[in-house]
């Protein structure tokens, strides 16, 4: 696997055109096994999202699903893919969820600013103390909006844009974890520092990626987000494999070639 070192010192190109194609050719070859598990992660979704005591953790859940198809992806490269690979992320759970827990820490000072500029303090009071009904207080929430219009839009536009960033940033942290076996802090690092070299690309083929998920689904009455899923994570990891050169040299140790062992501090400097 390609490290930050080499990729500073060569460089890489960027192909979103081959990677979609690629990508759809890979699903082609595992059509059945992806959609099938694809099928049954939204059916566990719907179950999980039923459940009072542990829906709220049916996104993390949803993740740690998800990431399970990249172990499948790069096994069947091999030809030792198993139907268990599919719930392969759990062994990476815990790097998995931290993951997630540090890009919504990342967004809480955006959420915050968005928050105090949309929500009328003093209605909640009113509100407790019944001096006003629930439909007075939601007109109350509109009329602040209202008020604070430009700064409230201003924030929400720059809270859409910091989510974008992350978004893009860490589009390959997931596949570092379970492919990479990178611990949380060193994949999303090497993610943002790879992503960030040709950032505008990344977001660019992120926004096309997106919309054709979006049109897949909307167009089939929900059914084709069967096949738009499983693609959008296929073209990812067609991007991944085509960078990081994950089935180079299998047998090294990844996270000896990663992170703070990843080469002196001037041949990575380009990726900061």
């Amino acid at each position: 696997m390609k490290t930050l070192k080499e990729l500073s010192q060569s460089g890489y190109n960027f192909e979103p055109s081959n990677y979609l194609s690629d990508g759809w050719k890979l699903l082609s070859k595992q059509f059945g096994p992806l959609v099938g598990m694809t099928l049954l992660y939204l059916i566990l979704g719907v179950v999980i999202s039923s459940i009072p005591v542990i829906s709220s953790l049916a996104n993390l859940i949803g993740v740690i699903l998800t990431s399970g198809i990249y172990i499948f992806l790069i096994n069947s490269k091999s030809g030792k893919n198993d139907p268990k690979d599919f719930f392969g992320g759990f062994k990476y759970a815990a790097d998995i969820v931290i993951h997630r827990l540090v890009l919504l820490l990342f967004l809480i000072p955006f959420v915050l600013v968005l928050f105090f500029l949309g929500f009328p303090f003093t209605a909640v009071f009113e509100l407790i103390a019944q001096m006003i009904t629930p439909e007075e207080f939601a007109e109350a929430i509109r009329k602040e909006m209202f008020d604070n219009g430009f700064l409230f839009f201003l924030s929400f536009l720059l809270l859409s844009a910091a989510g974008m960033y992350f978004f893009v940033s860490y589009l390959f942290t997931i596949p570092l974890i379970v492919i990479g076996k990178m611990k949380f802090w060193e994949a999303m690092e090497t993610s943002r520092r790879v992503v960030g070299k040709k950032f505008f690309s990344y977001l660019f083929s992120v926004i096309i990626l997106i919309i054709l998920v979006v049109i897949m689904t909307v167009v089939t009455c929900g059914l084709g987000a069967l096949v738009a899923l499983p693609l959008s994570t296929s073209v990812i990891y067609c991007a991944f494999e085509d960078i990081f050169k994950p089935l180079d040299n299998p047998e090294e140790s990844v996270l000896d070639q990663f992170g703070n062992s990843t080469g002196d501090a001037n041949s990575e400097s380009d990726f900061r």
